[in-house]
């Protein structure tokens, strides 16, 4: 089972030969897509004054598309990392770290893990697709995404994400069966099931979008493994800012005594100048989080591991501003910040991106992490990353 990924794959590009031998080219165009990217990155972070320690990643995507009939459609795409410096050489266990699909079925391998190298592929799309005038249905891995929000999504109850992965836009996938029936232009009501051992492993949820006087919405409600989750997400105009309000209540179906409920909610606006400079504000209220410091010598950890949308930040209010444009057509700056109240933890995230040329570019971003204690602010740490994309 852990090396069918290649198999898969494998398949497929004996099915692209049969193809072309069978067809003519521009019937190959029409049928079969196969896109991606490759980048490379390194990576410093610095401990203190006296330690700095870098890293290395080379970073692949293949995106494959086939169209089997104008309603039937297989996508496949392969996520691929290679992992080499002084980083990867002081972590021994990152394979076995990286080496954990959490899917029903395995498809994810480390082909390589040594100390001074760790290959880690995994495949997270792996889904037919049926379409038709009304429905759609999406049987296999499979990014779902119920969030209206930029910087948390308490909607998002199967592929909730941290903005802090920064190298990750596509998401992880999940095993599931999705079927939604297009009511209207604006309007539409699908069913999700993510299917586990029992019911407290599993997350099946139905969604209903439509709009009202301008604005839209949307309604959830469903089974989140131990819980019942109850959602709204709301999105509309306040003169010329856009307002967004999204939030789910998570109830434990038992124990509810020794289980509390949770409230996950986050709330933003949006404004886009004449000039092309957007700036994003938005606060998340989280009742499962802590409101004063906690001890944890790992807490920025907790920023990445552990998203839940039931838990998208350890602190109970955390705050979010960003603010990007160009500087020139080719030429992209931003500015993000996130402050956890409860844990007096602050993230600074400038970044600069540059479009050499078409399909190619570069970025340099740095997150800078500040933490109050004893009523003084100090530096935790600092990372910075350069890298460089090309895409096909």
């Amino acid at each position: 089972m852990r090396y069918l990924p290649f198999f898969i794959l494998l398949i497929f590009l004996n099915s692209l030969s049969l193809k072309a031998q069978e067809e003519s080219e521009i019937s190959i165009k029409d049928n079969i897509s196969l896109s991606g990217y490759i980048r490379y990155m390194n990576s410093s972070s610095v401990i203190n004054s006296d330690s700095i320690i870098s890293d290395n990643l080379i970073h692949n995507r293949l995106r494959l598309k086939l169209d089997f009939t104008p309603k039937l459609t297989g996508v496949f795409e392969m996520r691929n990392r290679v992992f080499f410096g002084e980083a990867t050489n002081l972590n021994p266990n990152l394979g076995k770290i990286l080496d954990n699909d959490i899917g029903n079925i395995d498809l994810s391998i480390v082909s390589y893990d040594r100390r001074t190298l760790v290959v880690h592929s995994i495949f997270d799309r792996a889904y037919f697709k049926y379409s038709s005038e009304k429905w759609e249905l999406r049987a296999g891995r499979q990014r779902i995404n119920w969030g209206v929000n930029l910087a948390w999504n308490p909607n998002d109850l199967f592929n909730a994400y941290s903005l802090i992965d920064f190298d990750y836009q596509e998401r992880a996938g999940v095993d599931a069966l999705r079927l939604q029936y297009f009511i209207g232009d604006l309007s539409s009501f699908e069913i999700a099931i993510q299917p586990g051992e029992n019911l407290d492993k599993s997350i099946m949820a139905g969604l209903w979008k439509f709009n009202l006087s301008g604005n839209d919405f949307q309604l959830l409600f469903g089974n989140y493994y131990k819980d019942l989750a109850l959602g709204l997400g709301w999105t509309g105009n306040i003169k010329n800012a856009g307002f967004t309000l999204e939030s789910t209540y998570f109830t434990p179906r038992k124990n509810m005594i020794y289980s509390p409920a949770v409230l996950s909610s986050s709330i933003s606006f949006d404004y886009s100048t004449k000039k092309g400079i957007y700036i994003n504000t938005s606060i998340l209220y989280n009742s499962l989080g802590s409101d004063k410091s906690s001890s944890s010598e790992n807490l920025f950890g907790s920023f990445l591991s552990n998203i839940s949308a039931k838990n998208l930040m350890p602190s109970r209010l955390t705050y979010f501003t960003q603010i990007s444009g160009n500087f020139t057509p080719a030429l992209n700056g931003s500015l993000a910040a996130f402050y956890m109240q409860g844990e007096q933890m602050l993230l600074i995230m400038p970044s600069v991106s540059y479009e050499i040329k078409e399909n190619l570019d570069a970025m340099v971003l740095a997150q800078s992490i500040y933490n109050e204690i004893n009523k003084k602010t100090s530096p935790m740490g600092l990372g910075t990353f350069f890298r460089i994309s090309y895409s096909f």
